[in-house]
């Protein structure tokens, strides 16, 4: 495949997983942790039309030097809104690396006396970390903010291990035998890391991401509310020119408080890189379908967009008990559905030389024309907004269970159960500590597997009028006997909520069990 087949869609769904589409007709999809990828090849036209099109499925790591410009395009795309970012150290430049002689993710931010924002000439507000290490920008509109910081390229991660060689004593606590069984535990890699020079085995690189300021990570709000304060003091000195009034003063009318934070609540903790391996990669789901293509009406959604960059226009879905779009044209502006009136959009469109922000309501039905020489066209981002709004809210009523966790989501259970595990360790056999998590294991999948059904029940329940329509009308044209199609029995719903009631109750008692073990 060319590297510079040119990428025409690129989407991330809420589980973090990217989809994206070339050009030449080529699609590459990335797991929600960034550890595998899978490329469907373009269709060659010279090729039989039955032949199957070709798949490579690798390690993101691994990858050979064929993709991995395509791979290093889509990691960018994934880092710059996923919550953590995957950074193998083989994907990323030598002169992009930086040595770091802390492991320390934390930061200290400025005092709201001494914040030290400036304003950009391109109407950006600017707040620093003390240490330089963290930077985050607001837009001129004040409606998205970018951040850089410097993180720790991905490590491999650290199982726990018990020692096969190990003896308890009377009171239940394991004790390590030999002081060779702890050496032959450790992997090569972890034996030739401890020899390494401090700044070859951490090493660091800048990462870039962006956020909606309808939905800011705990870890940004501090310096977020700094970047806003001082953009809101900048622009209300001149849409109100009539007024001559102190920073104290507008201080008091905005409610702020003029006094200085603590030290704790002015130290936050950087994100941190994903780990090189994945520890669920039976998660990875691949499906190679095209997001944008019309679906069959018997096809269920299996996936919210949460983010979707399409010609240089990117498109973010703020979920909550409203889901809203946002759109970024790219020229600092923003456009925002608004809450549950999704058919109207406000554009919000900064103006450096009178140094306000100008709001622009935009219905679906009545959009602007186009006018010439204009960077974009608002009426085409509108109306695919509008149009991605719609099926995800579809969408959102179709699924009503989550089917299966994705490995993030059980990367982030595992890291909560890995202290509790930890301390149990001692006071439990090995056999024992092997036979509950295999049971665990066990467990999981069986609620999984339980709360499928019930989706799929509970779809063709609300479906059954359609559903019974069409198999009577199938009968009716496949049979010329005097067939009488059946009428829907009441008997057969309330047997089935039966069974789906006694389910869910198993899943209780599976979940009491779990809590009790």
């Amino acid at each position: 495949m060319e590297a510079n087949a040119g990428v025409s869609l690129m989407i991330m769904y809420e589980d973090e997983s990217v989809d994206v589409r070339y050009s030449n007709g080529a699609q590459l999809q990335l797991s929600p942790c960034g550890s595998e990828f899978v490329l469907v090849k373009a269709a060659d036209p010279r090729s039989h039309p039955l032949q199957p099109t070709e798949r490579v499925r690798q390690r993101t790591r691994f990858t050979i030097s064929t993709y991995k410009e395509l791979m290093v395009s889509a990691l960018t795309f994934r880092n710059k809104y996923a919550s953590r970012p995957y950074l193998p150290e083989e994907l990323i430049p030598a002169d992009q690396k930086k040595p770091f002689f802390s492991i320390d993710s934390g930061v200290q931010w400025p005092e709201w006396s001494a914040s030290g924002a400036n304003l950009t000439p391109a109407g950006e507000t600017r707040i620093t970390s003390e240490e330089g290490r963290a930077e985050l920008v607001l837009s001129p509109s004040g409606g998205e903010f970018s951040v850089k910081f410097l993180c720790l390229v991905s490590q491999a991660q650290k199982q726990p291990h018990r020692d096969p060689d190990t003896s308890s004593d009377q009171h239940g606590t394991i004790s390590k035998t030999k002081e060779s069984t702890r050496s032959r535990s450790c992997s090569p890699q972890m034996i030739c890391s401890e020899h390494l020079k401090p700044e070859q085995m951490y090493q660091s690189v800048t990462v870039i991401q962006h956020h909606s300021c309808s939905a800011v990570p705990p870890m940004w709000v501090y310096p977020l509310s700094l970047a806003c304060r001082h953009w809101k003091t900048h622009f209300s000195e001149c849409n109100n020119a009539e007024t001559e009034k102190t920073g104290s003063s507008r201080q008091a009318d905005s409610g702020e408080s003029t006094s200085n934070t603590p030290n704790e609540e002015r130290r936050s903790q950087l994100p941190q890189a994903l780990p090189l391996t994945c520890p669920s990669p039976h998660r990875h789901r691949w499906v190679a379908k095209n997001p944008l293509a019309k679906e069959e009406p018997t096809d269920l959604p299996s996936e919210l967009v949460k983010v979707m960059w399409c010609q240089g226009v990117t498109y973010r879905l703020v979920s909550g008990d409203v889901s809203v779009m946002e759109i970024s044209p790219g020229d600092g502006s923003v456009i925002q559905s608004n809450g549950v009136l999704n058919s109207y959009f406000t554009h919000h469109k900064p103006e450096l030389h009178s140094k306000q922000v100008k709001e622009v309501t935009y219905h679906v039905s009545s959009l602007p024309p186009d006018v010439p020489g204009q960077p974009y066209s608002v009426s085409s981002i509108v109306g695919r907004a509008s149009r991605i709004l719609d099926c995800h809210n579809q969408t959102l009523q179709l699924l009503k269970f989550s089917v299966t966790p994705s490995c993030l989501q059980e990367e982030n259970h595992f890291f909560k159960t890995k202290l509790f595990e930890e301390k149990q360790a001692d006071a439990l056999p090995v056999d024992q500590d092997m036979s509950i998590k295999q049971s665990a294991e066990s467990r999981s999948e069986l609620v999984a597997a339980e709360l499928e059904k019930i989706k799929r029940f509970n779809f063709l329940l609300e479906n059954s009028r359609v559903l019974g329509v069409e198999k009577g009308c199938a009968d009716l044209e496949g049979n010329s006997a005097d067939v009488i199609p059946q009428p829907l029995n009441e008997n057969c719903i309330t047997e089935a909520l039966q069974r789906t009631s006694k389910a869910i109750q198993d899943i209780d008692a599976v979940i009491f069990a779990a809590k009790m073990t």
